[in-house]
């Protein structure tokens, strides 16, 4: 048989400066990295203990990144992009990837990512327009993650009413009544990649009261479910 002429994709880490991104960028950027090799490396760097860091709690899990926790004793107003820029040298010299996704605006990074190039791989910046020039131009490409979560808003996808109400069915029970988070859960299993924000909604709960032929109850002293009307 003939070698085959197919080029390999890249193997990229993904490095995330929480304290400099938004966590609702995350989905953008596993999404655009994917598009560009195979992502074998995910890391999130920040002081987990603080109170801002609780939005990436169920991102992480969902994306299974894991957490570089930087402690507070150790924390100056570089030391998560210290931390991450150590990591990503070590990965670099240890032959492990061809490419870097960096998600941070910080203009702290230009340096890294001129440092990565040099040694001939690629390097892929994620973060806001208000990113400094010369941090956008380290890189080989610079994704603007706030224009690209406004285009994904104006082009929602259909909501996919016909997989809900078979998956409520599934699940409902005596009394036609199934428990929110239970299909919340299923759904995920159920369509890959599922989540309210997709389809222009905060959560689970205000999907389901945009549909007509749903009734939902909620309380302090229930879970919140549905049914079909």
């Amino acid at each position: 048989m003939g070698i085959s002429s197919r080029r390999q994709r890249d193997r990229l880490a993904i490095l995330i400066d929480a304290d400099n991104i938004r966590s609702d960028f995350l989905p953008l950027i596993i999404r655009e990295a994917s598009a560009i090799g195979t992502v074998i490396i995910k890391r999130i760097y920040g002081h987990f203990g603080n109170r801002a860091m609780e939005a990436w709690q169920p991102r992480m899990h969902e994306y299974a990144l894991s957490p570089v926790h930087v402690a507070p004793v150790v924390r100056s107003k570089n030391a998560t992009d210290l931390k991450l820029a150590i990591d990503a040298m070590d990965i670099l010299h240890r032959g492990q990837v061809d490419g870097f996704c960096i998600a941070s605006s910080d203009s702290d990074f230009t340096s890294l990512a001129g440092r990565i190039r040099e040694n001939g791989l690629s390097v892929y910046g994620f973060g806001e327009k208000k990113a400094p020039d010369p941090y956008v131009k380290a890189c080989d490409k610079f994704f603007y993650c706030d224009h690209l979560l406004q285009e994904t808003s104006e082009q929602k996808p259909k909501l996919p009413e016909a997989e809900i109400l078979a998956t409520i069915k599934e699940i409902a029970r005596g009394d036609g009544w199934a428990p929110l988070s239970a299909v919340g859960t299923a759904l995920g299993k159920r369509i890959s990649g599922f989540d309210s924000r997709n389809y222009g909604y905060k959560n689970l709960n205000t999907l389901m009261k945009s549909i007509s032929s749903l009734e939902c109850k909620s309380n302090g002293d229930s879970p919140a479910r549905v049914r079909q009307k």
